[in-house]
């Protein structure tokens, strides 16, 4: 018995981050119902002597222990399932230069004549989310205009979505060759894009980012493959000035030579000068930031960098904290009107808080490290760090010996974040930076996932808790 691609990425999230939200985890993969795909990978858990998942109304946990081997799924039928089939219709829709043809797609995914009616309602499901009727699709010929007519920047939308795509299939958490089915998924992602290697674009980029220029978050790292990937070919790039051979620039050079040699494709020297000078923007190292924080945290100074306020009361001054919470006494959140409730704040003495250990890792270029830790921890004052660490310099194992923190939190600018190996009960969350503008949006997407998050946090350790009374249980019994 074997797991398909997307019940795969599933397995990751959960194994790795320990506790997730079923609503948040439906959204990122596009699951409408998720317990028959969590029933089927339980099995597959169960077959191989790991722990199943556990379900609640709201969140999916994990506290068994997992093997590499588990995400190496080898199953050369291709498993066609709806969710895996419509991301690769929206490749096309989105990436392709023509529009999806069914015939061709049937060909590509290796399927009959008989499947083409699944396909057709595929293609119209999808076109909704953008608010297209099939028959607008079917009669058009020029894609662009036709999302440009529901207020659409196709540019930006592709974009985003590929590099969503190649953050979440590039970074596999296990180590060994590539599975049958993530090379058959590459490979039409290949022809759609007309290009003969991304895996070796990539590993090149990184390879060169790594050696020789400042850029240390994933999300960065992606944004620029991503541009690479989509403008490569641009012959329409109006710059007058083009990058010279030195010693400087010959790592780079050979860098260039080798992809385009691959894809036999001529070097054009307009676009790799924009190129050059997107990779070697002017930054510094973090180090010296990120040890002046953990300085003020190890010397007790984190008042004033997590934000905590001090409160004047009439009769005596004490330190209090603001808490934020949902007006409601129940909170769901599978609710979908959660964003909409009334924000209540009100303060609390501090020593009544309760305050969970937690390691910080961010995820964000140089510049913006201070902002994010000061914005994010202003409202986090249910969290002790401990420490906190770039994700770039984070060793990315986490094993049973980790015992001076109860949890991870990460501060990133994406959602998909799947690098760290947790062989631990130790969960992970992930912090996603929003790119609102103006102070009132960011602080409301603050206070929103500060409270999802919160309130997942406090979780977890309540089913750990009572995990752990109902072993003792059975244990005397």
């Amino acid at each position: 018995m074997g797991i398909d691609f997307n019940e795969s990425d599933i397995l990751k999230d959960i194994l790795n981050f320990k506790i997730v939200n079923r609503r948040k985890l439906e959204e990122k993969y596009g699951f409408k119902i998720l317990d028959y795909t969590i029933e089927h990978i339980n099995d597959f858990l169960c077959e191989n002597n790991n722990g199943i998942i556990h379900k609640s109304k709201n969140y999916l946990y994990y506290f068994g222990k997992y093997y590499e081997e588990l995400f190496k799924v080898d199953d050369r039928s291709i498993n066609m399932k709806m969710s895996f089939r419509r991301e690769l219709i929206t490749l096309i829709l989105l990436l392709g230069k023509e529009k999806l043809n069914i015939y061709k797609f049937n060909k590509q995914i290796r399927r009959n004549e008989q499947n083409t009616k699944n396909i057709q309602n595929d293609l119209k499901q999808i076109l909704k989310i953008y608010n297209i009727k099939h028959s607008e699709y079917v009669k058009i010929s020029n894609i662009e205009k036709l999302f440009e007519s529901k207020n659409y920047d196709l540019k930006e939308l592709r974009e985003n979505y590929l590099m969503e795509i190649l953050m979440r299939r590039m970074e596999k958490i296990y180590i060994g060759k590539s599975t049958y089915q993530e090379n058959f998924y590459f490979k039409i992602l290949q022809e759609i894009l007309e290009l003969k290697g991304i895996k070796y674009m990539k590993k090149l980029i990184f390879s060169y980012i790594e050696q020789s220029t400042d850029i240390i978050s994933m999300y960065e790292k992606y944004s620029i493959l991503t541009y690479f990937i989509l403008n490569m070919r641009n012959t329409n790039i109006k710059f007058k000035y083009c990058i010279k051979r030195t010693a400087e620039t010959e790592e780079f050079f050979l860098m260039m030579e080798k992809i385009y040699k691959r894809e036999k494709l001529k070097m054009d020297y307009k676009f790799i000068t924009l190129f050059y000078k997107k990779l070697h923007r002017k930054k510094r190292k973090p180090e010296k930031i990120l040890s002046e924080i953990n300085k003020a945290v190890m010397v007790e100074k984190s008042r004033e960098t997590f934000g905590i306020k001090k409160v004047e009361i009439k009769k005596k001054k004490e330190d209090k904290v603001e808490v934020y919470s949902i007006a409601e006494t129940s909170v769901n959140f599978g609710n979908e009107n959660l964003l909409n409730k009334k924000l209540v704040k009100k303060y609390i003495h501090l020593d009544e808080t309760s305050k969970i250990k937690t390691l910080v890792l961010v995820d964000v270029e140089e510049n913006q490290i201070l902002k994010s830790f000061n914005k994010v921890m202003k409202f986090f004052n249910f969290v002790e760090v401990v420490e906190i660490y770039h994700l770039n310099n984070f060793k990315k194992i986490i094993t049973k010996n980790n015992t001076n923190y109860e949890q991870i939190l990460i501060i990133s600018n994406s959602k998909f974040l799947n690098i760290i190996r947790n062989f631990s009960d130790i969960p992970i969350f992930n912090f996603v930076l929003g790119k609102e503008r103006g102070t009132l949006q960011s602080r409301t997407n603050i206070l929103k996932q500060m409270i999802y998050l919160r309130t997942m946090m406090f979780q977890y350790l309540e089913f750990k808790k009572d995990r752990k009374i109902f072993r003792k249980r059975m244990n005397y019994r």
